[in-house]
């Protein structure tokens, strides 16, 4: 029987997911004989101030919010948690309960469900740009819609929404900050640098802007565009992703057709065998 080499085998692919989220990634890269090196680009921290949560679980008794969007699995769960800091827990079931819930990608559908909440619709883009197809067919304008996000999301959608005539807030339920830990970056410097990583995945545009930052602290831009160009695989998980890059003027060699984590292996796997 002829046996083929795992197409992973011997790579190593950095995950820019933040710490205790990129386990199960790394589990997936390890079945495929791949090398999973944990480097998180952003730090989960929760607000001190609940006041936008607040007002959001009062707006949604009201019944007045016609869409409530989640976009990730950290939405979900940090603004559980919030409401739980106030107890508030069982209002805001009841409220979600009133409007028109999406949640954007399954994993995110999955945590929302695991909270008890109906989910009414997940695109069939995982992204911005599914969320706003969808949309555009329904036809939002003059319609209230909330997003529960980070404090560091881009403006595009909120904007892009506004554009379409519906009312739009972000409800702000966590931050997303620069990893403190100073050994590890170090040491991400230096594993890049010295070509020990083969491949970098990024899942957002914050985790791409927060990596070049932090290697920016040591290396110029232009040297790490050009290391970037002839030594490293750059994976980017959606369009919005591989535009933060492309703004930084990194190449980005492979975008999966659909936004999940488990595609981007695939796709970065037969983008391998191609070169």
């Amino acid at each position: 029987m002829v046996q083929t080499t795992p197409l992973l085998k011997g790579k190593v692919i950095a995950l820019t997911r933040p710490a205790g989220q990129a386990e199960e990634a790394g589990k997936l890269i390890q079945a495929k004989c791949g090398i999973p090196y944990y480097m998180p680009a952003i730090e989960i921290k929760p607000l001190n101030n609940p006041q936008q949560v607040t007002h959001f679980i009062a707006e949604l008794q009201t019944g007045t919010v016609d869409y409530v969007i989640l976009m990730s699995t950290n939405g979900v769960k940090n603004l559980f948690e919030v409401a739980q800091s106030i107890n508030q827990t069982d209002a805001l079931r009841r409220g979600l309960a009133q409007s028109f819930v999406i949640g954007v990608g399954p994993r995110t559908a999955q945590e929302l469900q695991a909270y008890n909440v109906r989910v009414d619709l997940v695109p069939e883009k995982y992204s911005s740009e599914g969320l706003l197809e969808v949309l555009k067919v329904k036809d939002v304008k003059g319609k209230v819609i909330r997003i529960p996000r980070t404090t560091s999301a881009a403006p595009t959608l909120k904007n892009q929404l506004t554009a379409m005539g519906a009312n739009v807030q972000e409800i702000h339920v966590y931050e997303s900050c620069l990893p403190i830990d100073e050994d590890l970056k170090n040491k991400f410097h230096k594993d890049l640098t010295n070509g020990q990583i083969d491949a970098v995945l990024f899942g957002s545009g914050l985790s791409a802007k927060n990596i070049f930052k932090m290697l920016t602290e040591k290396t110029p831009i232009e040297q790490l565009q050009k290391l970037f160009l002839e030594k490293i695989t750059t994976v980017a998980i959606g369009s919005t992703t591989a535009q933060a890059l492309e703004e930084l003027n990194i190449k980005v060699d492979v975008i999966p057709k659909n936004y999940l984590f488990e595609e981007a292996l695939i796709a970065l796997a037969e983008h391998w065998t191609r070169t």
